[in-house]
């Protein structure tokens, strides 16, 4: 059950259960650390008292970061039988094309913290 707690959308849950054929795009959220946004010193002396920011790197190391990334990207190409689309980097996730049964194996990977679907919000 953990498992199907992973896929955050009902439409996507019941197609895992019923390993539907019908390919779906997600966003597969990965179980990394988060990098946290913090107050920096303008860079030149005429933006004094303009705010800026930059994310400084989260606590573990950056290295470990990238192999699991790494990992993740071939652990999903090996069930999917191609790399994810593209690598969101700002959320830490991947956009992936896979059927009902490769939701439900992806959600069972161990680095993987969440399923969402790929849709459009209003603005």
């Amino acid at each position: 059950m953990a498992v199907l707690e992973k896929i955050r959308s009902d439409e996507l849950r019941d197609a895992a259960v019923a390993e539907a054929p019908r390919p779906r795009t997600v966003i597969v959220e990965l179980d990394l650390p988060m990098p946290k946004l913090e107050a920096a010193a303008p860079l030149r002396p005429d933006l004094r008292g303009k705010p800026r920011f930059r994310f400084a790197a989260p606590d573990s190391s950056a290295a470990e970061a990238g192999r699991k990334i790494e990992a993740s990207k071939e652990d999903i190409a090996s069930i999917t039988g191609r790399l994810p689309e593209t690598y969101l980097s700002a959320a830490g996730s991947f956009v992936v094309t896979a059927n009902g049964e490769q939701i439900g194996r992806i959600a069972r990977m161990s680095s993987v913290s969440a399923i969402w679907p790929n849709a459009q919000r209003g603005r």
